[in-house]
């Protein structure tokens, strides 16, 4: 009994794992950001230089036909020690393949939360 409950918890675990049906490039509309959902991360990137700038790993809060909401870790060296964020990243879908991408938390590089939204389309 014991061994198909751990089977039944593991199964739940690897199907929240995959959080994201996003996969692909987004492209913000204003073209200085490109946002990559692979799996259950996300990675913003310059979309010039192709520089990461963050790397996500993303939990899945709630999804309906419009809006997905996910919880967002990252990790990331503050003062030469490793420092953890939590922030909420909700996706909205627009028109065709357009999406509204909020972002709201604290900023790894600012001593103040912030909210953020993005138009981003799929570029892939």
């Amino acid at each position: 009994m014991k061994k198909y409950l751990m089977l039944f918890l593991m199964l739940g675990c690897a199907y929240g794992a995959q959080a994201t049906d996003f996969d692909g490039k987004y492209l913000s509309l204003s073209g200085e950001l490109l946002f990559r959902f692979k799996g259950d991360s996300l990675y913003i990137d310059i979309a010039q230089s192709q520089r990461n700038i963050s790397a996500f790993k993303l939990v899945q809060n709630t999804k309906s036909k419009q809006t997905t909401t996910f919880n967002a870790f990252e990790s990331f060296l503050e003062n030469g020690q490793v420092t953890y964020r939590e922030v909420l990243i909700r996706m909205t879908k627009e028109k065709g393949k357009t999406y509204l991408l909020e972002y709201s938390g604290k900023d790894k590089d600012r001593e103040y939360h912030s909210n953020e939204s993005y138009h981003v389309k799929l570029v892939e």
